[in-house]
């Protein structure tokens, strides 16, 4: 005879998850540094660093 597996998994699922603001923009920061290290890495086009080039001479930091 075959054994019934019909177990109600949502009531080990717990239905709220707390997390401080702390630990939340340590996640997304994490997580958007990984995405996005090879962009920063990368060199930047020779057009965009001639606008930025003119921009920076017309709007000095």
């Amino acid at each position: 005879m075959q054994q019934s597996n019909t177990r109600d998994w949502s009531r080990d699922i717990p239905n709220r998850l707390t997390f401080s603001q702390e630990q939340v923009v340590f996640v997304i920061g994490h997580s958007l540094r990984c995405l996005y290290d090879d962009v920063l890495a990368a060199d930047m086009p020779e057009p965009l660093k001639a606008l930025v080039f003119q921009l920076e001479e017309k709007y000095p930091p």
